[in-house]
């Protein structure tokens, strides 16, 4: 940005006509879908990792780790706590969602059998499978999903028919959209942070994530977060929210404490938050030019679009192009990842497939809705790579 740029008042008014909420990406299938809601209960989605780890020697222990309702990296904070040990001599393959039953492998570096038997819980259960190495990132190759989707209207033969004619129509491939959850499901502010993390305007960046109001949330909290989007008031500010809303409460503390200081109060907030700011950030310029792509009728099965970075050689191909066009809209360069500020959140960039491949898909039940009066529930399962989102295999079902 230009100093006149940063001198200027209402930095954002080139951009109001850019919606920064909109996330009706692009389906791939044209057949109409069967609406319907997921996750209306913790057990209508159900995840396990489809990871063989083959036991022997080694020096960690292979743990089967069950949980529900809790992020896999606060069940690895809170057994790191347990056994007394670092959170880093604990590995994970992936971070499963927290609203789901959900069955991963975790590598534990540097304790007994017997200390991870001893650990009881209501929260997770713990299986010692073995030994072996670390489990890291690289050390899944799928998902399996058993997903109920509820408050269908259509009739059951419909609702069968609608979603065999969509999987047939999709052939096994499918947009490899990041979900709705990369952004903030009740509030899609991450992106929205990371955008303005990267121009440099942090004092913006501060008030979206604490106080823009989105009509999702409950009446209580939005209310709160209406008043101080408008009054911008810190003073008192972090006593109005519930203790559960720490990171707000974390930059308010910091800006009583220094104020004006909004780049020391990011820099307060876990480190993994700031950087997934940036990455969400990545992520919707992939979905904005993948969906462009589709709405086009473009395809390549092996094509890799680029999580853009300061280090990404945006070739003159089509994908390519766009992602450029919607940085340009949106006001951000690739000079703008070198994070001249806050050198620590700054990203080189990387790829992901534009499109993923789903397995095994099958029809489990059909039947009466049991929370929903008249209305009828289905019951699917399928296979998904790793880093590909369930809930975007089933927007194309689902089409809401």
């Amino acid at each position: 940005m230009t100093d006149d740029e940063m001198d200027g008042e209402g930095i954002e008014d080139e951009f109001a006509d850019v919606d920064f909420t909109e996330m009706d990406w692009a389906y791939y299938s044209d057949k109409p879908g069967i609406r319907g809601q997921i996750k209306e209960q913790v057990d209508d989605f159900v995840v396990k990792e489809l990871a063989s780890h083959d036991t022997g020697e080694g020096d960690h222990l292979v743990v089967k780790l069950r949980k529900q309702n809790m992020t896999t990296l606060d069940a690895i904070d809170k057994l790191s706590k347990m056994l007394h040990i670092s959170k880093d001599r604990i590995g994970y393959a992936g971070n499963k969602d927290k609203r789901a039953i959900t069955e991963q492998y975790i590598s534990v570096q540097g304790v007994e059998e017997e200390d991870v038997r001893q650990i009881f819980t209501d929260e997770f259960e713990l299986e010692v499978i073995g030994k072996n190495d670390h489990i890291g990132l690289g050390n899944l190759s799928a998902n399996r999903f058993e997903i109920t989707v509820r408050d269908l209207n259509l009739p059951i033969e419909d609702i069968r028919n609608r979603s065999l004619g969509i999987i047939d129509e999709l052939d096994g491939k499918m947009p490899n959209y990041f979900g709705e959850q990369r952004f903030g499901s009740a509030r899609p502010i991450t992106h929205q942070v990371g955008r303005l993390i990267l121009r440099g305007e942090f004092e913006e960046a501060v008030w979206t994530y604490i106080a823009k109001p989105y009509e999702s949330e409950y009446k209580s909290i939005r209310k709160v977060r209406k008043e101080l989007w408008e009054t911008r008031e810190v003073e008192g500010a972090a006593e109005r929210f519930p203790e559960k809303f720490r990171y707000e409460k974390t930059l308010l503390y910091h800006l009583t404490k220094n104020p004006g200081d909004y780049q020391g109060a990011i820099k307060r907030l876990p480190e993994g938050l700031q950087q997934l700011f940036v990455h969400a950030y990545q992520s919707w310029l992939f979905n904005k030019a993948l969906s462009r792509l589709v709405e086009d009728g473009w395809y390549d099965e092996e094509y890799e679009i680029p999580l853009v970075g300061y280090k990404t050689d945006l070739k003159d191909n089509r994908p390519e192009n766009i992602i450029a066009e919607v940085m340009e809209e949106e006001g951000v360069s690739q000079e703008d990842f070198r994070l001249q500020e806050m050198p620590e959140l700054r990203s080189e960039g990387s790829y992901r497939r534009a499109f993923a491949d789903f397995r095994n898909f099958e029809i489990l039940d059909i039947g009466e809705d049991d929370l929903n009066m008249a209305k009828h529930k289905m019951t699917v399962k399928f296979d998904l790579p790793k880093g590909t989102y369930a809930t975007t295999f089933l927007r194309e079902i689902r089409k809401n």
